[in-house]
């Protein structure tokens, strides 16, 4: 037979909910914060090619994810539309000491620059979710805190 918690059992429960919902909400916006200045300090303005955002600076989930996709659309077009996979087949197929082989290389070096960028910039992306999602579970810690510790009233 079980029985129903005791008000100070639920009001102690409040607390630790409270206590750690306001720890939730203090990291997710200090990380929020971290993030975004880290990426104002790098100065990053998105080009005008970009769909959306061009000429702002990315300092925010959304000019990072625009700004990786422009990096993605270029990294692209300047090595002709080939992916690693392609140039990694045709240097096969070059003489080693050509200027074939070498526009492949300086194609395949652009490609992973490219690459490193916008894992870069996506990990910012990611990171701000992370952010909000502990912001928005702080804050239901929060709430539902405060109603268990008005439970013995």
């Amino acid at each position: 037979m079980s029985s129903l918690p005791t008000a100070s059992a639920l009001h102690r429960v409040g607390g630790l909910a409270v206590g750690a919902g306001a720890l939730f909400v203090a990291a997710g916006a200090g990380a929020w914060l971290t993030v975004t200045k880290q990426l104002q300090a790098e100065k990053i303005t998105v080009p005008g090619n970009a769909p959306r955002f061009a000429g702002k600076s990315v300092q925010g989930p959304a000019t990072a994810y625009v700004e990786a996709l422009v990096i993605k659309g270029n990294a692209e077009r300047g090595a002709g539309g080939r992916t690693f996979a392609d140039i990694s087949n045709a240097l096969r197929g070059v003489d080693a000491q050509s200027d074939e082989a070498k526009e492949l290389r300086n194609h395949s070096a652009a490609l992973a620059t490219g690459a490193s960028l916008r894992t870069s910039l996506m990990t910012s992306v990611l990171a701000y979710g992370v952010s909000a999602f502990a912001v928005g579970l702080g804050g239901f810690f929060l709430v539902a805190g405060s109603q268990l510790r008005r439970a013995d009233s």
